[in-house]
């Protein structure tokens, strides 16, 4: 029973990968056209999953989460085939889910240009609260995305952001020797 619960799920995230990787191009979407996805919750706690590096399906939660502040490899590439950074990097962000039993509270900002929730996101295993964009930076497997938005309850994220990643960077963690060329 519970392989088909894992099949079922990890059929549903290939879906929503593959859609996920269809996106609209850059654009500004008009308010109007998210209507569709619901009121825009200010907060919203459940269980998620990985889409990929950067994004959630959260259970019960319309629009898929675009974690703040980061920005990871797709797992599918343009010809719609998995890549080997996309890949780690979903299977870095599942692993930090599991740890938690994939229990986020999430605060949400706004929705992005394809109608995703854009939100600041943290695991809670009971004990400590762990900043899942921050962990994925610290880890080398995103880097800092839009950082000149501020979070209005945490100031500071931005730039924490930037420091955890200049020092993944330095240490080579995680895609940064394929970011910087090295084999």
């Amino acid at each position: 029973m519970k392989a088909l619960l894992a099949m079922a799920v990890a059929a549903s995230l290939l879906l929503a990968a593959a859609a996920h990787a269809q996106r609209r191009p850059p654009t500004e979407q008009p308010a109007q056209e998210c209507a569709a996805q619901g009121t825009l919750p200010k907060e919203w706690s459940g269980v998620a999953y990985a889409v990929d590096g950067d994004t959630l399906a959260g259970v019960g939660l319309k629009p898929l989460i675009r974690v703040w502040g980061i920005q990871a490899p797709k797992l599918l590439d343009p010809s719609r085939t998995e890549s080997v950074p996309g890949m780690r990097a979903r299977a870095t962000l599942e692993d930090l889910l599991s740890a938690a039993d994939h229990k986020i509270i999430c605060r949400i900002l706004k929705f992005d240009r394809e109608c995703q929730v854009v939100a600041h996101c943290t695991l809670h295993d009971g004990v400590n609260p762990i900043d899942i964009g921050g962990a994925m930076i610290a880890a080398g497997m995103a880097y800092g995305a839009r950082l000149d938005e501020t979070l209005p309850w945490e100031p500071k994220a931005s730039q924490r952001y930037s420091t955890a990643e200049f020092e993944a960077r330095k240490n080579k963690r995680g895609l940064w020797p394929t970011w910087l060329g090295a084999k």
